[in-house]
């Protein structure tokens, strides 16, 4: 008898309430997710910055390298290229899942460039 073991990992929930929560239609874009996993697989987590072409945007230090217009709602698969996915415009979400890591400046940046997501 053959068994294997496979540790399977699931989005972290970064809602803090569902109430109000406002999604749109977006392509997430694979060109610059360049990260693998140990099977070879690109993901983009849940809770990422995507700006309004579906390039997933980061912090440098304490600014943004582009302009993000919400937040991605669920991971996606971007392995064999460019992927629909579901973006928060509005809605709360959760601080300490979100925007962990961040420094303070970071924070305060990109709050100022996303008034219509509120954190808790």
């Amino acid at each position: 008898m053959y068994f294997k073991t496979e540790n399977y990992t699931n989005d972290m929930e970064i809602l803090a309430s569902p109430k109000n929560l406002v999604t749109f239609t977006a392509t997430v874009l694979a060109s610059n997710v360049t990260t693998a996993d140990e099977h070879g697989r690109k993901y983009v987590p849940a809770g990422s910055f995507i700006d309004s072409t579906g390039v997933v945007v980061k912090a440098s230090g304490d600014t943004f390298a582009g302009t993000p217009i919400g937040v991605l709602y669920k991971t996606v698969d971007v392995t064999d290229g460019d992927m629909p996915c579901s973006i928060i415009v509005e809605g709360y979400l959760r601080e300490d899942r979100v925007l962990d890591g961040y420094s303070t400046a970071a924070k305060t940046a990109v709050k100022a460039k996303i008034p219509n997501i509120k954190f808790r």
